[in-house]
């Protein structure tokens, strides 16, 4: 009987060993790096005061991003037109052409970022991010799990683009010399064109822990308000021992439901900074991955139709290896997006699952708004209200460079048989 009565929220808790906080240990340095790099790459205009404990926008920091665009845009217009004019790059250049295509998605960066500076600054100051994130205990294989999204995302992604793109042009230009310096140089666009979709990503991948962790703590909350209405429970316990403990539950569960209701707002929210720079970036991966496959078709058309140079199968894997990296980031994308959705989706459904029907009046209070506030938050991530990012994503994806292969192909077969 006293066993029983021990028997709380905190013994449902599993034990301290099986967690990790996400406290500013893991956060800080995270962020820390993301604004070091949107600083570096000239995207970012803000800084933080710890005089005035906020972001600021600084003028020295918006003259340097200024520099750095316009150097950008100077540099790699004029290296894309000396190379297009003096024939330097064909339209067989699949690689090549993709990292100079991502220089539009630069520049629209420069001016999209610099244009929201201030709302983005001001953004930052509204979210709680370390108090929501201190506050909550989240599973050691969650944290693992996320790290290695983020760590393929932002590290193995460019990793793979810049080791095929080495192979690629030491094969396309035997002649060349090409150098560390010279590879970076060429897939720096790359970089700076994923920079905005990595912040949001990251941010992503945050609030997709902070839910999981609300959600484990609303399990828990379910388990012991069920309990406390069970027939046993009822004819053991004082009716004011229960009406306590309905009152630490429906505490605990507001505060849950304001930090459930920042994160997804706040999640949903920083879509809005990052929309076009999405947008844009998809359309360039699926005409870089279109042109791909069509260049590999023209390839092997060219040797088995016309007998004409020989099929390069060592270019062609190089090729199919650097088109895979885009199809990977928009795997990642999907996948984290889904399981936010998910994991939003079951908050309402766990809420469901508490009985109310001998509950606390305040708890019932609790409950219904929480679960009113879930039912009625409508969780979508469209960029531009265009293409809502969710599982079918690939999908669509696919079905578009498959529709546009399926037409190109079909145009250049006419075209080869009537002119035999």
């Amino acid at each position: 009987m006293g066993i029983l009565k021990g028997y709380t929220t905190k013994r449902l808790l599993p034990r301290r060993f099986d967690r990790w906080k996400i406290h500013s240990k893991i956060v800080l340095p995270c962020l820390t790096m993301t604004i070091f790099l949107n600083t570096l790459y000239g995207i970012y205009w803000g800084r933080f005061s710890f005089k005035r404990s906020k972001f600021i926008i600084s003028k020295p920091v918006a003259v340097y991003s200024i520099l750095v665009g316009l150097s950008f845009a100077v540099y790699y217009v004029r290296q894309v037109y000396e190379e297009f004019t003096s024939g330097r790059i064909t339209s067989r250049d699949t690689i090549k052409i993709y990292c100079y295509m991502n220089v539009c998605v630069c520049l629209l960066n420069y001016v999209t970022q610099w244009a929201i500076a201030g709302p983005i600054v001001r953004f930052q100051n509204s979210v709680p991010l370390f108090p929501v994130a201190n506050a909550l205990d989240v599973s050691m294989m969650m944290v693992w799990r996320a790290l290695l999204h983020c760590v393929l995302k932002m590290m193995v992604c460019p990793l793979i683009v810049y080791v095929t793109l080495v192979l690629y042009q030491h094969r396309a230009h035997p002649d060349m010399e090409w150098t560390i310096i010279a590879s970076v140089r060429t897939m720096m666009p790359l970089i700076i064109s994923n920079q905005v979709n990595n912040c949001f990503f990251g941010g992503l991948v945050i609030a997709n822990l902070i839910v999981a962790a609300i959600n484990k703590r609303i399990r828990c909350i379910v388990r012991e308000a069920n309990m406390l209405q069970t027939p046993v429970q009822m004819e053991m316990q004082k009716p004011f021992y229960r009406m306590q403990r309905f009152c630490e539950l429906a505490d605990s569960l507001d505060e849950l439901a304001l930090k459930y209701v920042v994160t997804a707002s706040c999640s949903k929210g920083y879509l809005r900074f990052t929309d076009w720079s999405m947008i844009v970036s998809m359309v360039m991966n699926l005409i870089g991955i279109t042109m791909g496959f069509y260049n590999q078709y023209l390839a092997i058309a060219d040797y088995y139709i016309n007998e004409e140079e020989p099929y390069d199968l060592y270019q062609a894997i190089v090729q199919l290896v650097f088109l895979s990296v885009p199809f990977m980031e928009l795997i990642l994308v999907s996948r984290i997006s889904s399981q936010m959705l998910q994991e939003t989706k079951k908050t309402g459904d766990l809420l469901q699952r508490i009985d109310l029907q001998h509950a606390d009046v305040r708890f019932k209070q609790v409950v219904n708004s929480f679960w009113l506030q879930v039912s009625t938050f409508d969780y979508k991530l469209m960029p531009l209200g265009l293409l809502e990012l969710n599982s079918s994503l690939v999908n669509t994806v696919f079905s578009a460079v498959t529709g546009f292969l399926l037409i190109l192909i079909q145009s250049d077969l006419t075209l080869r048989f009537s002119l035999k």
